[in-house]
Parts: structure tokens; C-alpha cells; sequence
């Protein structure tokens, strides 16, 4: 079994653009078409989720709107996520809320990220979606 993060953006990033970029994404134009995204810049991301969580509150602009998800592939590709949207979570990064199918939470100022990372932020089974308004 693999397993992949994607993310999914309204506009590029550049970082990722850049020559000699050090943050940890890949292209995802190639699984783009079995991804559940709405959006239309797709990268694979592999790293810990402090650090994500960290990278999009300093890419995030006021207004930005981040998806995210994990696909599962087994063997031969065959796909083994499967996409529930009741199970979809919401994460405002400016109003440090967590909203999920059972409530919505209200995140510690000072601790967020660190919070964050211990939720669950990623899913093979709903898209995660990062905004910031």
C-alpha cells in the first residue's frame, strides 16, 4: 500500500516554483484526475504536520482556500480511499477554529499548531479544507 498527501490551491506555489526549493512538494498533475479536489493546482506533500500546518499559515493570504487529502493506492494502482463528505473537516487559520461532523472547537492562541497537528488533519476519507477568512 502507498499513501500520498495532496493539497489542492487557487493560485501556484511559487516557493515550489523556485529553484532550489527546500519545502517537500512534488507535482501532482499526474494523480489530479482521481483526486476529489475542486481546485486547480494540485502538489503531493510529504512532511510532518507541524510543519505543514506552519507552511500554509505563512502561504495563506486573507481570503485563501487550501484542500487537502490523503489517496491510498494498493496494489496496481487500484485505488482504496474512498470519499465520504460527511466526514469532511473545515480549519480556519485566522479564527483558530477546528470544524468537524460533531462540532466545532475553538483553538488555544497560543498552542494552535501544535494542536493542529495532533487532530486529525488528514483523511482518506473526506478532504480537509484549510481557509483563512
Amino acid at each position: 500500500m502507498t499513501c500520498h498527501y495532496f493539497i489542492a490551491s487557487f493560485r501556484p506555489i511559487e516557493k515550489f516554483h523556485q529553484f532550489g526549493c527546500d519545502y517537500p512538494f512534488l507535482s501532482g498533475e499526474a494523480y489530479k484526475e482521481r483526486l476529489p479536489f475542486t481546485l486547480p493546482y494540485v502538489y503531493e506533500y510529504g512532511g510532518e504536520d507541524e510543519a505543514f500546518v506552519t507552511f500554509l499559515d505563512e502561504f495563506m493570504e486573507l481570503g485563501d482556500v487550501i484542500e487537502f487529502y490523503v489517496f491510498e493506492e494498493g496494489r496496481h494502482g487500484i485505488p482504496l480511499s474512498s470519499l465520504h463528505p460527511e466526514e469532511a473537516r473545515t480549519i480556519n487559520l485566522l479564527k483558530k477554529t477546528y470544524k468537524d461532523k460533531y462540532g466545532e472547537y475553538q483553538i488555544k492562541e497560543k498552542t494552535w499548531k501544535e494542536e493542529l497537528a495532533r487532530r486529525t488533519i488528514a483523511s482518506k476519507r473526506s478532504v480537509t479544507t484549510f481557509v483563512k477568512w
